[in-house]
C-alpha cells in the first residue's frame, strides 16, 4: 500500500499514524493539545495533567516506530498552574518518554515569544515562554545541519573580544600582566626571540565569520492566525516549523505533523520543497488547512463588537487594535468570547464576521447632559472617559445597558452612527 503523502488526513492521530510504515518520516513537528486550559473544540477531548502523559505516551510509542533514524521529533509544549502551583507533568512526560519508548532524549530549547499575550499577577512574573524539546531515534545519525543556522555574531561578543585573557601571564612588581589577544585567521603563538629567549608577545586566534545561535529562539506568536481567518487557539508561527525544518531535512523529506491544527508545520514545509503529511481530528480545522495549502482565496474575518442585546457596535481588524483603542488589556478573554459564544468581555459580546460589515449599523456612545441635552458622540468608553477626565468606564457602560440613570456627571446612550436623532 502506497503512503499518502502532501495531505492533510482527517482523523484520530493515535490511529492515523499506526498505518505509516517504519522508519518513513524524516521530521515531526507538532504541538498537542495544552493540558486542561484550551478548547480546541468539541471533537477533540482535553486531558487533565494527571491524565496527560497516560494520553500521549502510546504516540510517543508510534513517533518513534515511524521516524527514520536520522530523523527528530520536535515537541512544543507548555506547563501550567494548578492551584497556584507549577505543574511538573512536561517533567513526568519527559522521564517517563526515556524509560517507556525507545526515542532519546536530544536536547531543550526555549521558544521566546517575541509578541507574546500579557499575562501573570502581581505574584507571578509574565510567562512568555514555552518548551521545545527535541528527541531523535540514534545520534550518531541524525541529520543537523548547523551552517544553515549560524548566525552574525553580536556586537557585544566581538567588543569582548578585544580584552585581554587570564592565562599565560606573569606578575611584574607584584602585579599581574594580562596579555591581549590579537584575533586574526589562525590560530598559533607568536614569540619574540631576545637575547636566545623566547617571549610571549601575543596569541593569534580565529575570528568567527559566523557563531552558533543559542537555545533561546525568539519566534514570533501567531497573532494574526488568532485575530483573522478561523480561530484556532494556540497556533505558533511559521518561523518556528520553518526553522527546524531547515535546520533537520533535506528538500525532498518528509514532515509530518500529528497534530495539524490549522495547517502552519505543512505549510512550511511545502514552502520549503519538503513533502508533508498532516493528522487533524478537528474537520473545520482540516478543510481550513487544505485551503491555504491549495493556495485558495480565503476570506478574512473580522471581530465584531456586540451589546449585551447583540447590536453591532463596530468590527475591529484584531485583537491587538482592540486593546489599543479602547485600552483594553483582556486578550484571552476576547478570545475566549469568541470560542464560546455568548460569554463576555469588558461589558460587550464579541464574534467574527466577514470581512465585509457595511451592511451592519454602526454605534457610537452619546453624551447628555442632565436635561437630556446632546453634547457629543465617542467612538469608545475610553475616548468618552478621557474627554471628561473620568476614570470608571464602567459605570458609563451601565448607563447604555440601562442598569444606571448616569456616570460622571451625564448620562450615556448608544446611537447609530449615521443617525442625526440624538435625542433621548
Amino acid at each position: 500500500m502506497r503512503m499518502e503523502i502532501n495531505k492533510v488526513l482527517d482523523g484520530d492521530c493515535f490511529e492515523l499514524i499506526k498505518t505509516l510504515p517504519d522508519n518513513s518520516v524524516d521530521l515531526i513537528i507538532t504541538s498537542p493539545p495544552y493540558a486542561d486550559i484550551v478548547n480546541y473544540g468539541k471533537v477533540v477531548s482535553i486531558k487533565k495533567p494527571t491524565d496527560y502523559v497516560d494520553w500521549i505516551l502510546p504516540l510517543f510509542k508510534e513517533i518513534q516506530r515511524v521516524l527514520k533514524p536520522s530523523g527528530s521529533f520536535i515537541l512544543n509544549i507548555n506547563d501550567m498552574c494548578v492551584n497556584g502551583y507549577r505543574s511538573t507533568y512536561i517533567y513526568e512526560l519527559i522521564y517517563r518518554s526515556q524509560k517507556e519508548t525507545k526515542l532519546k532524549f536530544y536536547d531543550t530549547y526555549i521558544w521566546h515569544k517575541r509578541n507574546g499575550i500579557p499575562n501573570g499577577s502581581n505574584k507571578r512574573f509574565r510567562n512568555n515562554t514555552e518548551f521545545i524539546f527535541h528527541f531523535v531515534k540514534d545520534k550518531k545519525q541524525l541529520k543537523f545541519y548547523m551552517d544553515r543556522v549560524l548566525q552574525e555574531p553580536a556586537e557585544s561578543y566581538l567588543k569582548r573580544l578585544e580584552s585581554p585573557i587570564n592565562n599565560d601571564t606573569e606578575i611584574i612588581d607584584g602585579e599581574r600582566k594580562r596579555q591581549k589577544v590579537k584575533w586574526t585567521v589562525k590560530t598559533r603563538y607568536m614569540k619574540n626571540i631576545t637575547d636566545g629567549k623566547q617571549d610571549h608577545i601575543y596569541k593569534e586566534r580565529i575570528v568567527p565569520d559566523k557563531v552558533r545561535p543559542d537555545n533561546v529562539f525568539r519566534f514570533l506568536t501567531a497573532a494574526a492566525s488568532r485575530d483573522n481567518e478561523i480561530r484556532h487557539p494556540a497556533p505558533y508561527h511559521k518561523e518556528l516549523p520553518s526553522y527546524f525544518i531547515n535546520l533537520l531535512t533535506d528538500e525532498g523529506d518528509l514532515v509530518l505533523d500529528v497534530f495539524n491544527g490549522i495547517g502552519t508545520t505543512c505549510l512550511s514545509a511545502q514552502e520549503l520543497n519538503r513533502n508533508w503529511l498532516g493528522f487533524e481530528l478537528n474537520e473545520k480545522y482540516a478543510e481550513f488547512s487544505r485551503q491555504k495549502l491549495q493556495g485558495d482565496d480565503i476570506p478574512k474575518k473580522k471581530i465584531g463588537q456586540y451589546t449585551i442585546d447583540d447590536e453591532f457596535v463596530r468590527a475591529w481588524d484584531s485583537i491587538t487594535q482592540i486593546e489599543n483603542e479602547l485600552g483594553f488589556d483582556s486578550h484571552n478573554h476576547i478570545e475566549d468570547c469568541i470560542r464560546k459564544g455568548n460569554k463576555t468581555s469588558y461589558g460587550y459580546k464579541w464574534k467574527l464576521v466577514d470581512e465585509d460589515t457595511n451592511n451592519l449599523p454602526k454605534y457610537k456612545i452619546a453624551q447628555y447632559d442632565m436635561d437630556d441635552n446632546y453634547i457629543a458622540s465617542y467612538d469608545g468608553i475610553t475616548a468618552a472617559c478621557d474627554a471628561i477626565g473620568y476614570s470608571t468606564p464602567h459605570n458609563i457602560l451601565m448607563c447604555f445597558r440601562g442598569k444606571r440613570n448616569h456616570a460622571g456627571g451625564y448620562k450615556w446612550k448608544l446611537v447609530d452612527e449615521d443617525t442625526s436623532d440624538t435625542s433621548i
